[in-house]
């Protein structure tokens, strides 16, 4: 059986900060995604944005996860 899995890193700043996805089928990647700050974030809502932007990988990952399950 092959082994399903996600990776949510931070980004640097400079390319926008929030996060990266990596989706893992045995240990490579087979997908993914960016997901950073630019769409939620103002200058009084840093943490508040940071933390929309990891939910949103989250749900991704998770629906991932859920189809391979179907497999």
């Amino acid at each position: 059986m092959i082994e399903h899995s996600y990776q949510i890193d931070p980004r640097p700043a400079d390319l926008g900060g929030g996060w990266r996805l990596r989706l893992l089928e045995g240990g490579e990647e087979v997908g993914g995604g960016v997901f950073p700050l630019s769409g939620y974030a103002t200058a009084e809502n840093a943490e508040e944005a940071a933390r929309y932007a990891y939910e949103d990988a989250l749900a991704e990952a998770s629906a991932w996860l859920a189809s391979r399950d179907e497999d």
